[in-house]
């Protein structure tokens, strides 16, 4: 959005939970609007594909409104195109004949799943009735669909286009800052950062008791710091954090596992249980030699360990560099793709529009 923006663009935002809060303030936003989210659905922490697909009749409720809000701003802006990520509810801009651009990975989730489905345990449901589906929706209902991974590898369907990982400006300007030394070793941690997820899914590691011999700042949860631990509770901005970190440890969404390649320090990274995506997600940190799978239960011990004999264990070789500039390749795609001309008579502007609705994520 900040290359749109760059580019001229006057962009609208139909977005949901965290997005609000993010994208308040932010320059070269014309509007924000709020709109109804979906959910997963799962018992004891775990996602649980099936007890989604059980919840039919809520989500379809959630249509409904999503589809009324999406008509009301249709009626105030006629978009040249639509840029959606992970947003389902396209039959208004359809209907309008509007040019959808999707920002999806659910191609690179089912190609990568499908390479490691010896390997996967407990997210097979999640797979077939979430993110096989969401690979056949966008295949079908979109225009062109933008796939982001950390190298360039060919796609499934010509629909989808491969790019490199987005990232926020202000982590690719962070990351430029740093050397391209080898990782550091574990006696040399000074800082370790956890970016725990926001979403009611996010793990639960529990700090009670832990002789830390490194400063452990905690993002996205409220505690009660002490000497080691420090609690910073949500943060709309955590760009600094990340910058001064010599290790991060994440959960599995892969808005953050992008930043996380492109930053390139050790990573540990939790999955929800029972994610395909973030199944999927944790695997290729671990497969690119960027880092670790760990859960909540051992993440600490994982680390301290680590620390202990001064080795990164079972780190695998990783490439010698990582494609990272897909905010740049998505802005230059959405530029050259076919605009309509059809416009209403109020909406008429000699300025292109564009509409991003999301889940809270970035491009």
């Amino acid at each position: 959005m900040e290359h749109l923006a760059d580019a001229g663009f006057v962009i609208h935002v139909l977005t949901s939970g965290n997005g609000v809060a993010y994208f308040k303030d932010k320059p070269g936003i014309a509007s924000i609007t709020p709109m109804e989210s979906f959910f997963y659905s799962g018992t004891n922490g775990r996602i649980s594909g099936w007890s989604t697909f059980k919840s039919i009749s809520v989500l379809l409720r959630l249509a409904k409104a999503k589809k009324t809000q999406l008509d009301a701003l249709l009626e105030q802006i006629w978009p040249d195109i639509a840029i959606v990520d992970s947003e389902y509810v396209l039959s208004p801009l359809r209907r309008r004949g509007i040019p959808i651009i999707a920002l999806n990975t659910s191609e690179m989730i089912v190609t990568e799943y499908l390479k490691r489905r010896h390997e996967a345990s407990g997210v097979t449901s999640h797979f077939w009735f979430v993110e096989f589906s969401d690979y056949l929706f966008h295949r079908h209902f979109c225009d062109l669909v933008l796939s982001p991974f950390p190298l360039r590898t060919p796609t499934r369907n010509p629909k989808f286009r491969r790019i490199g990982l987005i990232a926020r400006r202000s982590v690719l300007q962070a990351a430029s800052r740093k050397s391209a030394a080898e990782f550091p070793s574990p006696r040399q941690l000074r800082t370790v950062v956890f970016m725990l997820s926001g979403s009611v899914h996010a793990s639960n590691i529990s700090f009670e008791g832990v002789a830390s011999p490194f400063k452990i700042e905690v993002v996205g949860r409220q505690g009660e710091s002490r000497e080691n631990v420090i609690f910073h509770g949500r943060k709309m901005d955590n760009t600094e954090l990340l910058a001064q970190a010599d290790a991060l440890v994440i959960n599995g969404g892969y808005s953050a596992i992008s930043e996380a390649f492109v930053l390139r320090k050790p990573v540990f990274v939790i999955p929800v249980p029972g994610h395909a995506e973030q199944f999927v997600n944790a695997s290729l940190v671990r497969d690119l030699g960027l880092g670790f799978i760990a859960t909540e239960a051992n993440v600490l011990s994982q680390l301290l360990r680590m620390y202990e004999q001064d080795r990164w264990l079972e780190l695998k070789p990783g490439p010698k560099q990582f494609e990272i500039d897909g905010a740049r390749e998505a802005c230059e795609a959405i530029m050259s793709y076919p605009r309509q001309v059809r416009r209403p008579r109020k909406a008429a502007t000699s300025q292109a529009h564009g509409i991003k609705g999301s889940q809270g994520s970035r491009a």
